[in-house]
């Protein structure tokens, strides 16, 4: 083998070479047979046997090392959604396990340097597509890629190919690479979390109790404490959201979702305060002898008597607790006159 030339160039000679190196050994097996068959002194050749066993040796480099190109060049071709890293990736990895086991000697050729090369390569690319080919990469992320790099990347086109990824500047931008693929996956998180929190609350509603023979005019106590504390929960959840880096898709809609949460978590705790001192005070004014003793302080609990039904009312038609809560201003704007009404029932009482 000459030195120094290049390795494709290398194993095309090789070929031809061997091609004809088969023809003059089966002619030398054929001759040396038939020395036999005449009884005359087989001819030996050694160096015929020399070159057998260096091409035999050549065989395994160039073998191993067309084997690689041809495959990593039909890589190229894949379509983008028929891409499978795992299996790549094992395929890659029993080349590099075969380029180990070769001979010593064969590793001086400027094949085996281009063999290793190339996996080597691909060695570094594997993770980042790994990462590339993860389901919470978004248009997103793929707009971001492609202006760091100058390139068009429409993963959802039937034509496009791991080519177009491959032919991407992947190691120049690597660590720029791997920063968008993590960032989509700790945005999918935040948004898988979100989702979930959202849907918890898309099924929680109001629950409503007895109140003497009037009707379900109370907030059932123990479910409302509960509603509280899961607010609670559900805010420490949303804040933590809400400081962590990756949330910029989504940090108007967490901002949103705490305010609404916060102004709900406010308005339940006064309804309950509501609730609480007008069944205190409606057992003072409901048919009582103070009614009849203080009559001004009777007809404004009567006032309020009938707004808290209205709002019991209004609860009844939407349970849904944030809607019910944040649907509109109402309750927000109710709720604070009701209690300073009934404060200053309470307040003629002491007087």
């Amino acid at each position: 083998m000459v030195r120094g030339i290049p390795p494709r160039e290398a194993s095309d000679r090789l070929i031809i070479f061997q091609n004809r190196f088969d023809n003059l050994y089966r002619s030398y097996i054929t001759y040396s047979a038939g020395e036999q068959l005449f009884g005359l002194p087989v001819t030996e050749y050694t160096r015929l046997d020399d070159i057998r066993k260096q091409l035999t040796l050549l065989q395994k480099l160039y073998s191993l090392y067309n084997s690689v190109l041809n495959k990593t060049a039909g890589y190229y071709d894949i379509p983008w959604s028929d891409l499978k890293i795992d299996v790549i990736s094992q395929e890659l990895q029993d080349f590099q396990n075969r380029c180990l086991k070769l001979p010593k000697a064969l590793r001086e050729y400027p094949a085996y340097d281009d063999l290793r090369q190339t996996l080597a390569n691909f060695d570094q690319i594997i993770p980042l597509l790994e990462l590339m080919t993860n389901p919470a990469m978004r248009e997103r992320h793929w707009k971001r890629l492609g202006t760091l790099t100058g390139r068009s990347f429409s993963v959802e086109d039937s034509g496009f190919t791991l080519r177009n990824i491959l032919e991407a500047p992947l190691l120049k931008h690597y660590d720029d690479f791997e920063d968008i693929c993590i960032s989509a996956i700790k945005e999918q998180d935040i948004e898988s979390k979100l989702i979930n929190l959202k849907s918890e609350w898309s099924a929680q509603e109001f629950e409503f109790v007895q109140f003497k023979h009037r009707g379900e005019l109370l907030l059932r106590g123990d479910h409302t404490l509960e509603l509280i504390s899961l607010m609670e929960d559900s805010l420490i959840s949303l804040g933590s959201l809400l400081s962590n880096r990756y949330n910029a898709p989504f940090r108007r809609e967490i901002q949103n979702f705490i305010s609404r949460l916060s102004n709900s978590n406010e308005i339940i705790e006064q309804w309950l305060a509501v609730q609480n001192l007008w069944i205190y005070l409606e057992a003072v004014f409901i048919g009582g002898d103070i009614a009849r003793q203080l009559p001004q302080e009777a007809k404004r609990f009567t006032n309020v008597d009938k707004s808290w039904c209205r709002i019991m009312q209004r609860a009844h038609e939407t349970t849904h607790v944030l809607t019910c809560c944040t649907g509109d201003e109402m309750l927000s704007h109710l709720l604070p006159h009701l209690m300073e009404q009934l404060e200053l029932c309470q307040k003629s009482l002491t007087g």
